[in-house]
C-alpha cells in the first residue's frame, strides 16, 4: 500500500480513538445494579475494548485481524441490547456467574438476538435477512473466520485505502451504538449528546464516501425499556 494511502488510514485511525477515548470518558462510574443491568454493561464494555483494539490492529497494518473484529464488536454490543430490551427474566437468571468456559445457559446467537430485537428496532429486519444464506451481512461472519473475503485480500491487490477506512467506519458505528445503550441505562445528557450525534455523523460517511442507502433522521434517544422497569419492582 502506497504511503498516501497509508497516511490516510492512520488519520482515520486517529478519529476511531478519539471515539473510543470520548465514550470511555463519558460512560458513568456506578456501582452493581441488577443482573440484567450489569450483565448489558459487561457487554457494552466488551464492545469498547473488541474497537479499541480494532484500531491498535489496524494501526499495526494487521488488517485481516482488525477485520476479524468486525463481528465481536456488533456481537457484544447487540448483547447489551438483547439484554436491556429481549431476555427473559428467566434467560437471565439462568445465566452462569461462575467463570466457566463452557456454560450450560448462554446468550443467544447474534441472528437470534437481532430476530427478537424487531418488534422494538424494526431496521434490524435487514441484518436478519443479511445473516441467512447469501445474505447481504454474510461478510461479518466470513471476515471472523476467514472466508473468502479474507482469503482474497492476501493476494492480489491486498487491503486497499477504501477497505481499511470502511472497516474502520463499521467500527466505530457498532461501537457507538453500544454507548448510546447506556444512555437508557443512566440517563446522560452529555453521553446522549455525543453518542447520538457522532451515531448521525457516522451514517453521513457511510453515505457519502461508500454509498450507503442516505439514512432518514434518527431519534436521539432509545425506546424505554420496559424489562427493566418490571425487573426493579
Amino acid at each position: 500500500m502506497e504511503a498516501d494511502s497509508l497516511q490516510v488510514i492512520l488519520e482515520r485511525c486517529a478519529e476511531s480513538r478519539q471515539q473510543s477515548e470520548r465514550l470511555r470518558s463519558l460512560m458513568p462510574a456506578v456501582e452493581p445494579a441488577l443482573l440484567r443491568v450489569d450483565f448489558a454493561r459487561c457487554a457494552i464494555d466488551l464492545s469498547l475494548e473488541h474497537h479499541s483494539a480494532l484500531i491498535r490492529v489496524v494501526e499495526a497494518g494487521e488488517y485481516g485481524a482488525a477485520g476479524a473484529l468486525l463481528r465481536p464488536i456488533l456481537e457484544a454490543s447487540t448483547i447489551g441490547f438483547w439484554f436491556v430490551y429481549a431476555a427473559s427474566f428467566e434467560e437471565v437468571d439462568k445465566l452462569q456467574l461462575d467463570g466457566s468456559d463452557n456454560p450450560i445457559h448462554d446468550v443467544p446467537q447474534l441472528s437470534a438476538m437481532a430476530d427478537r430485537l424487531i418488534s422494538v428496532f424494526p431496521p434490524i429486519r435487514g441484518l436478519v435477512e443479511g445473516f441467512k444464506k447469501g445474505g447481504a451481512a454474510k461478510w461479518l461472519h466470513k471476515y471472523a473466520h476467514g472466508g473468502t473475503p479474507q482469503l482474497n485480500r492476501r493476494i492480489g491487490r491486498g487491503w486497499t485505502e477504501g477497505d481499511v477506512t470502511l472497516m474502520l467506519v463499521r467500527a466505530d458505528v457498532f461501537s457507538v451504538l453500544a454507548g448510546c445503550l447506556e444512555t437508557v441505562l443512566t440517563p446522560s445528557p452529555s453521553l446522549a449528546s455525543y453518542a447520538f450525534d457522532r451515531r448521525d455523523r457516522l451514517g453521513e460517511e457511510l453515505h457519502r464516501k461508500f454509498g450507503a442507502p442516505k439514512a432518514p433522521p434518527q431519534p436521539h434517544e432509545l425506546p424505554a425499556a420496559p424489562l427493566l422497569e418490571a425487573d426493579q419492582q
